[in-house]
């Protein structure tokens, strides 16, 4: 059976009904548009009476955060680590009194290749009624205690709120047996991120099918290891909304956030409304909704190095690239005739990332000098064909 009619006869099963999101008619309520680079949802914001918009990144999974510089560039009241913003305007919507924290390393976001000074966490969030559409990119935030009483059509859960950032935590089943509460995180690129002590919760950290990185294929603030395993469960459960063969990542968390993840790759094949003032959150799936069950990929993370060049910065081990005798800190000079330099990684990764190309020709560079690769996409896990 492939991925799309799985995917069906599960949601027949369990959504009894259940209106899907194509015919929700939402209000045009505080609209906010956003643009999507790769997985993170940025949105364009005015900081009081500034004349320059900023871009600020929607992430449920941290706090707000303002950039220092910025903070002092606009004259903004500082104490210690905070400061105050008094109004934000983003789109249709005006936010007043916003206290923001500072220090957060925005330069960790070089690779998007667009200047990102502050991020919207549901610290700020939690005033709201938030529905969140990955396919129309566009958040609306129901601003009034009496809108957020408005019927949400879904799949509906209960959520807390993780008492460091205030991220809605839901319950959820792994595998049948194993509850953990998970964390809904729009930061992170992963359907599911688990911690690393869940190899052995769930007892595979010996299993043969986990794929390891080289390098940094992903991290996290407050972290020291870079290793990450790629690796598929059998099932996740949110009450009746059971997924099946979910393609997930182990990793290193932040300390007091280590908790598992429900990312992008997730929550994009659903419309998401986030209703803070009541606890709920509901999940709309769209009609052709596709749940990730294992990478098409060429293997290998880029980011901008040293001297303004591409670099490799991370390898799925076993992967093309890493078969080809690609390594960690290798230049990557060109692609398929075309020279691409630290400025153009955003392009290179957009190009990379394409699910139609399945082939390409790599100009390499490292100590021992420059040569040619070809490279063919394959699957990451268990190397199937597409």
């Amino acid at each position: 059976m492939n991925k799309a009619a799985a995917f069906s006869l599960s949601m027949a099963l369990i959504l009894n009904g259940v209106i899907s999101a194509q015919v929700v008619d939402i209000p045009e309520k505080g609209v906010i548009p956003f643009e999507l680079r790769e997985h993170i949802i940025v949105i364009k914001g005015k900081v009081n009476d500034s004349s320059r918009m900023y871009n600020f990144i929607l992430d449920t999974g941290v706090r707000t955060f303002i950039g220092r510089k910025v903070a002092e560039e606009l004259g903004l009241k500082i104490r210690g680590n905070m400061a105050k913003l008094d109004v934000l305007e983003m789109g249709e919507v005006s936010i007043p009194n916003i206290f923001a924290f500072m220090g957060f390393d925005f330069l960790a976001f070089e690779k998007y290749e667009i200047p990102l000074c502050g991020i919207i966490g549901s610290n700020l969030l939690e005033r709201f009624k938030v529905t969140i559409d990955y396919r129309t990119q566009r958040v609306i935030l129901f601003p009034s205690r009496e809108d957020s009483k408005e019927e949400a059509h879904g799949l509906k859960f209960k959520f807390t709120n993780h008492r460091i950032n205030n991220a809605p935590m839901i319950d959820c089943t792994i595998n049948g047996t194993l509850s953990a509460k998970m964390m809904v995180d729009t930061g992170q690129p992963y359907s599911i991120v688990l911690p690393l002590d869940y190899l052995d919760k769930m007892g595979v950290r010996d299993d043969p099918s986990l794929i390891k990185s080289k390098g940094m294929m992903i991290k996290w603030p407050g972290t020291k290891t870079t290793d990450v395993y790629l690796g598929r469960i059998e099932q996740l459960a949110l009450g009746n909304l059971m997924i099946k063969d979910l393609m997930c990542c182990f990793a290193e968390l932040p300390p007091m956030l280590s908790v598992p993840l429900l990312g992008k790759d997730y929550l994009c094949q659903f419309l998401i409304t986030i209703d803070y003032p009541n606890d709920e959150i509901c999940f709309a799936p769209f009609e052709d909704a596709e749940f990730v069950k294992n990478m098409f990929s060429f293997g290998m993370n880029l980011k901008n190095g040293d001297n303004n060049v591409v670099s490799v910065e991370g390898l799925w081990t076993g992967g093309p690239a890493d078969e080809a005798g690609i390594d960690v800190g290798d230049e990557i000079v060109a692609c398929d005739g075309t020279p691409y330099m630290g400025d153009d990684i955003y392009e290179l990764r957009q190009l990379l990332d394409d699910k139609n190309l399945k082939k390409v020709k790599l100009v390499v560079r490292n100590k021992n000098g420059q040569r040619e690769v070809i490279l063919h996409k394959e699957m990451i896990l268990g190397k199937e064909e597409r």
